[in-house]
């Protein structure tokens, strides 16, 4: 099986799936990392392959996050209730705000280069700064990150 079947084949809906049949009280992002990673990506697959399909993996979740289907909080996705409706749109992600926020991501679940406290701040901050410039208000920026608007500001202010 090839990498890039492999990672094509995750979509929104099977996450979604996931995520409400088997952890309906939520689940780390990590670990769905993980687990798909476990499914399909194989030992013969080309280095970076989790990478990619990190990056996949993320942009579902953002997406799903964006419908209203799943929040995500402090690293923990949960499935939402019926009974939210989905929050206003956020503006588009450009390329450079999508690496942030992936950069950003990956920090969190303790992944990509120096997990310290320190790296995970600054990734953060990149993003909010970053998104903020773009035209997205704190609690928008803040929600992608799945942090509160209070905390963002924090982040921002830290130096």
């Amino acid at each position: 099986m090839g990498v890039g079947m492999a990672v094509g084949r995750l979509s929104g809906a099977w996450i979604h799936q996931f995520v409400v049949e088997v952890y309906p009280k939520g689940v780390l992002r990590r670990a769905l990392l993980d687990h798909f990673a476990a499914i399909l990506v194989s030992k013969r697959s080309s280095r970076g392959a989790k990478g990619r399909l990190a990056r996949r993996l993320y942009g579902r979740l953002l997406s799903l996050q964006r419908r209203g289907l799943i929040t995500q909080e402090e690293g923990i996705v949960h499935p939402a209730t019926l009974a939210r409706k989905p929050k206003a749109a956020k503006p588009d992600l450009d390329p450079a705000l999508e690496r942030l926020l992936f950069k950003a991501l990956l920090a969190e679940d303790g992944q990509g280069d120096g997990h310290t406290p320190a790296a995970l701040q600054e990734a953060r901050r990149g993003f909010l700064s970053r998104a903020v410039e773009a035209g997205w208000t704190l609690e928008q920026a803040a929600g992608s990150l799945g942090i509160k608007a209070s905390q963002a500001a924090q982040i921002l202010e830290w130096r």
